[in-house]
């Protein structure tokens, strides 16, 4: 399989992730102790992936020259610089991504909150 089509297959893969992650239903509201420790641990790991992903993706985009194929010509991705940025920068546009969603439904519960306790 050649790197423009397996770059294919990730950007595929990640147009089909991102929309049903964003119809997920709220989760529901934590009990317990055990409960919220266990959320904040896994938010905490997700959080450090994230920003793993997305400095990981900056430093690619830094360092990597697209008039130097010797440098990603056998990496993931290659032998094209397209595919090599949508595989090793594409899991970065998903997380900045869902990111946004996540803040935008916070800012919207945020909203109906404050809207209550005014009406």
């Amino acid at each position: 399989m050649t790197g423009l089509a397996v770059a294919a297959m990730v950007a595929a893969g990640l147009i089909t992730v991102a929309p049903i992650t964003a119809r997920r239903p709220p989760p529901p509201p934590v009990v317990g102790w055990a409960a919220r420790l266990r959320r904040a641990v896994v938010r905490l790991l997700l959080l450090a992936a994230g920003a793993f992903l997305v400095a990981r993706a900056g430093y690619i985009l830094a360092n990597e020259h697209p008039g130097n194929p010797e440098t990603y010509r056998h990496a993931w991705g290659g032998p094209h610089y397209i595919g090599f940025i949508v595989v090793h920068a594409g899991p970065a546009v998903l997380v900045l991504f869902l990111a946004g969603l996540a803040l935008r439904r916070r800012s919207r519960v945020n909203r109906r909150v404050v809207d209550r306790q005014r009406g």
